[in-house]
């Protein structure tokens, strides 16, 4: 696993001192718990995890670890595997943070007839670990000296939580209509709950509406295979009972291009009994679907499955 990981950084493979970089605020990329000060020119990547710098040609990389995996790491990291990846080391160093440890290696390596000086920076918190690759062309060195990398690099901080804004930026696709619902929660990078009311973790389905959108991998080419996949998606709805599918169809939406599939269904709540309305839609594209599930109390559902299409409609894809 860990030679993977360095693996994977190698892909990726102006003067400050020391005392102004501890001046500065940490700066955390999109998503990332673990941040620091950046070099003087670096700015958030919207490409990947990290910083980067277009003009100079120099990125930084960052990946967010459990805190069990430094050991693991640090005994990969030897000279050897890491030539074996393209860096050839010219210097280690072990650093103490001001809340934890760090091992830093720097080097160079080759790539498309360009040399570029690399520093590998792992670095141990107590909120957990980061794994940190920069990658400066040899003709920016002398703004980008080992010192001033070093500095940058030896601010690492952790933040308590990543927004839940931010964690929504990385979501593969993007939700141009709310229609008066808000985000309460990301599931795993890949969706994302909507609700109407002021709970942010409702006690029972009854409490408030619920809308949920989901995208996932695979999905049946052939049109008529969409309507039983559809259906074998509609289950494990926990909280609910006496679940029954009143009408089922496929729908042609966006002027015909978004071809949908819709269940929908009513239900009992669980534990109180409460009559409830759901609706599935379950969008497919080329090697992925988006699935989206609204439910609500019967007698909210004329107000709200409105609202439900009208996110539905706003669901695209990210630029």
């Amino acid at each position: 696993m860990t030679l993977r990981v360095v693996a994977f950084f190698a892909l990726f493979a102006v003067s400050l001192g020391s005392n102004l970089a501890a001046a500065a605020e940490p700066v955390f990329p999109l998503g990332s718990r673990m941040g620091f000060v950046p070099p003087p020119g670096f700015q958030i990547s919207k490409r990947f995890p990290g910083f980067e710098n277009p003009e100079a040609r120099s990125t930084i990389l960052v990946a967010t670890l459990p805190s069990q995996a430094y050991a693991e790491i640090e005994a990969s990291m030897t000279p050897d595997a890491l030539k074996k990846q393209g860096l050839t080391e010219d210097k280690r160093q072990t650093l103490t943070l001001a809340k934890g440890k760090a091992l830093l290696v720097t080097g160079s390596e080759q790539e498309n007839g360009q040399k570029y000086r690399k520093w590998m920076f792992l670095g141990q918190l107590p909120e957990g670990v980061a794994l940190i690759a920069v990658l400066v062309p040899e003709t920016a060195i002398k703004t980008y000296p080992d010192d001033v990398i070093k500095a940058s690099l030896a601010t690492l901080a952790a933040r308590a939580s990543v927004p839940l804004e931010e964690q929504i930026a990385l979501i593969p696709f993007k939700l141009t209509n709310l229609s008066g619902l808000r985000p309460i929660r990301v599931l795993g990078g890949a969706g994302v709950i909507l609700t109407d009311g002021e709970k942010d973790i409702p006690t029972t389905p009854g409490d408030q509406a619920i809308f949920v959108v989901t995208i996932g991998q695979g999905g049946p080419e052939q049109a008529t295979d969409r309507a039983n996949f559809a259906r074998n998606l509609f289950t494990g709805l926990g909280d609910l009972k006496e679940v029954r599918i009143i009408s089922g169809d496929m729908l042609r939406l966006g002027g015909g291009n978004l071809t949908t599939h819709e269940l929908q269904a009513d239900a009992k709540e669980a534990f109180t009994d409460t009559p409830m309305k759901l609706v599935q839609w379950v969008r497919f594209g080329q090697g992925t679907f988006i699935r989206m599930i609204g439910m609500a109390r019967a007698d909210q559902w004329p107000a709200t499955f409105p609202r439900f299409r009208a996110v539905r409609d706003g669901v695209a894809p990210r630029d």
